[in-house]
């Protein structure tokens, strides 16, 4: 049996950058929704509000950590999902200013912009190669 050799190109720092903040921000929402969560718990009013921003915080720091790996591996799919994920998520909090989230949105649209740097962009057409598109006109063969 041969040994696997890893055949991906090294990944750029900006890559490296956004996967290690990805990390941090997944962390921090699990903590905020841990904190929801637990406030619910304490207080009787607004529970369910509490509680339900626990749970959503909770679901999407477990999507961006399933996300991670398929990203380390140059995924396509996954930055698009996780930039959809920061985009979604980040403008209306950064827009709103919730003073405890806003630090964690600002982070998720930096990680969001570190993935689509031309160096990370290379490092993705590199790993999954996307076929150019040729300009036809309508009608032409």
């Amino acid at each position: 049996m041969r040994p696997r050799t890893n055949s991906l190109p090294p990944r750029p720092f900006t890559l490296r950058a956004a996967i290690v903040l990805w990390l941090v921000i997944a962390v921090l929402l699990l903590v905020a929704s841990a904190t929801f969560i637990t406030s619910a718990a304490v207080q009787d009013l607004e529970r369910a509000g509490f509680i339900g921003l626990g749970a959503l915080f909770g679901a999407l720091a477990v999507l961006q950590l399933l996300l991670l790996l398929p990203l380390r591996r140059g995924r396509r799919s996954a930055r698009e999902v996780l930039s959809t994920i920061g985009i979604i998520v980040g403008v209306p909090i950064v827009v709103r200013g919730t003073p405890g989230l806003s630090l964690i949105a600002g982070a998720m649209l930096v990680a969001v912009l570190l993935m689509w740097l031309p160096q990370s962009s290379d490092y993705f057409q590199l790993t999954q190669p996307k076929a150019k598109k040729r300009f036809r006109l309508p009608g032409s063969r």
